[in-house]
Order: structure tokens, then C-alpha cells, then sequence
């Protein structure tokens, strides 16, 4: 008998005794396991009579190393005082929101504080992490964009950082740039992305658009060899037809020749920077592959509907993020 898929109504309406019913059914369906030792001996259940600090009544006990535990240990709801209520809320409104949900949104409309609405939304985008190690086939279309904050007025010079970086040649040489000079994409983080047509995304911060920098990362999440792989005109895919089909666009002279074009990523980059312009306003270096996990898994989601996407996030939240180390599966 097929099992009827909870809604965004149902979600709202739950207390935390059902919320962490429904975490322990998606996480074991066949069972308790000890996150401890891995006994999967049924444990023992325990039923608290008085009142604690700690609001979950019931919790396990391991048969084998006599540990107490419940469906939240190991998982990124571990050690928070946010309601699990509120966690599964909140994880329904960020993968049914295209562009996703800023962390000042969660806070007034769950009634918490912006610093744990933005820790909880660091830690579901952890949850998002994509755990496929297939690489992509098919037609393929591979491109780089630029994120960050846009050129003012008034802001006339290189940073020294970014300097000394092309310096070392982490970063490519403009032609023409001298140092005092500044470049419209010199304050932006470059993101590669690969898309398979009607399939999956991958993308991923890199130091610049080179070919070293871009080959291995090709070569990790795309069967280069199998594949028929589509590119601009940038320098960086130059020696990519050493390893299999690849096709050119000359973005200066066209967008498309018949079937040879990268408008799937190009309309993959839209949705990214309209949510992060639009929705998010500012995201910083460091936490960008966080956004980037968010975006992608959304997309690699896309043909199921919001419950099924909303079921299968709860079912992979193992593993614990924290602020000041990184995190660990």
C-alpha cells in the first residue's frame, strides 16, 4: 500500500513528539539503530515520569552499550533548543521556495532569534550536501559565472589580496590592469558548474576560470570520455577535446548553433544569483558552497513534488555542522 505524503498544512499543525516520530520513521524504516555502537538490537524504551530541562518524553536505550538516544543524535537537530516542530517547518518552507528563504524571513516568522534561525539554516543546508558520486553524462554543459557584489563608484583600487593572488598565479592576469587599477569581476568568487541536460547539476567555488582549475574538477563530476560536453569560447576548455566530444558557442558572434548551446547551465546561473541578489542580498566567500548546496539541491529535485523533496531532505540530515569547526559526517 503506498504511503501518503505528508503536507506543508500537516507540517505546521505537528507538536515535537510528532515531529520526531516522523524523523525516526524516515531515518529508520526498519528500526531503531544505536547511533552509538550500531546495535541494531530493538532497545529498550524509557518514558521519563517527571519533568526535565530536556522536552522529548521518550527516548532508547541500547541493549549493548546501555547509551540513550533517540532519532535526533547524529543528526543535524543534535543539541539544539529550537523546537523539532519548528526544524521541520522551516525545512518545508526552504525546499519548496525556489529561491529560497533568508534567515531574517525565518526568524520573524518562527519567532527565533537570527542568530539560531541562521545556524539552522547553515545547518539544512548541510543536509543538502549532494551525496551522488555518479558523474554526469549525456550532453553536458559545463560553464563559469561570477558572484559578489557589484562595482561602485568610488572604490578605485585592487585590494592587495587579490593582487598578490595574480601575482602568484592563482588568479588570471587581465590584460591592461595595473595595480591601482580596479576590474569589474576582480571582487567576485568564481563558481564552475556542469549541468546534464534533463538531469543533474553540480557546481563548485573555484580560484579562477583556468584550465588547471578546471580540468580535475571536469574530469571528478563528468564521464568526459562518454559524454558530448559544451562550452563557450573561454581559454580554460581548450584542451577539454583531448578527452572526448566537445563542442564550442562563440558567445560573441552567436548563442546557439542547433543543438550546441549552454543555455540550460546559463538559466541555472539565473536562479542562483536571482536568489542570492534577491533573496539573500549578501554571501560571503566563505559560506557560498553552503548557498550553492541549497541551490542544487533543489534543482536536482525538481521533478518531484514539494512533499516527496521535503520527505527525502529529512531522510538524509545525518551528520552535525558547527560554527567553529568544520563540519563531519
Amino acid at each position: 500500500m503506498e504511503t501518503k505524503s505528508v503536507t506543508y498544512k500537516e507540517v505546521l499543525s505537528w507538536n515535537d513528539e510528532q515531529a520526531l516520530a516522523f524523523i525516526e520513521r524516515r531515518r529508520w524504516s526498519n528500526g531503531p539503530i544505536c547511533p552509538k555502537c550500531g546495535s541494531v538490537r530493538e532497545p529498550y524504551s524509557i518514558t521519563r515520569k517527571s519533568k526535565t530541562k530536556n522536552k522529548v518524553t521518550s527516548i532508547y536505550r541500547c541493549k549493548d552499550c546501555k547509551k540513550d538516544f533517540t532519532a535526533t543524535v547524529g543528526t543535524i537537530f543534535e543539541g539544539s533548543h529550537i523546537p523539532l516542530s519548528t526544524w521541520l517547518a522551516a525545512i518545508f518552507d526552504i525546499v519548496q521556495s525556489k529561491k529560497g528563504i533568508s534567515a531574517h524571513q525565518l526568524h520573524r516568522k518562527y519567532d527565533i532569534t537570527y542568530k539560531s534561525a541562521l545556524f539552522m539554516a547553515h545547518r539544512i543546508r548541510f543536509a543538502m550536501r549532494n551525496k551522488s558520486f555518479d558523474k554526469l553524462t549525456g550532453t553536458v554543459e559545463a560553464d563559469a559565472t561570477y558572484v559578489g557584489g557589484k562595482t561602485r563608484r568610488g572604490h578605485k583600487v585592487v585590494h592587495e589580496r587579490i593582487q598578490d593572488e595574480i601575482e602568484m598565479g592563482l588568479r588570471p592576469k587581465h590584460p591592461g590592469l595595473k595595480r591601482g587599477q580596479r576590474h569589474p569581476r576582480m571582487d567576485k568568487v568564481v563558481v564552475l558548474g556542469a549541468v546534464e541536460r534533463g538531469g543533474s547539476v553540480r557546481t563548485q567555488v573555484v580560484k579562477a576560470e583556468s584550465g588547471p582549475e578546471v580540468r580535475p574538477i571536469l574530469s571528478k563530476n563528468v564521464d568526459l570520455a562518454n559524454v558530448h560536453l559544451m562550452t563557450d569560447g573561454s581559454s580554460a576548455y581548450h584542451r577539454i577535446s583531448e578527452y572526448g566530444q566537445h563542442d564550442v558557442v562563440n558567445h560573441e558572434v552567436e548563442y546557439a548553433r542547433g543543438n550546441v548551446h549552454t543555455q540550460n547551465i546559463e538559466g541555472y546561473w539565473s536562479i542562483l544569483k536571482r536568489g542570492i541578489i534577491g533573496t539573500f542580498h549578501h554571501v560571503s566567500e566563505h559560506r557560498l558552497p553552503m548557498y550553492l548546496n541549497e541551490f542544487e539541491y533543489r534543482f536536482n529535485q525538481r521533478k518531484i513534488t514539494d512533499a516527496d523533496r521535503f520527505e527525502a531532505l529529512v531522510s538524509q540530515t545525518h551528520g552535525r555542522l558547527d560554527w567553529y569547526r568544520q563540519s563531519q559526517d
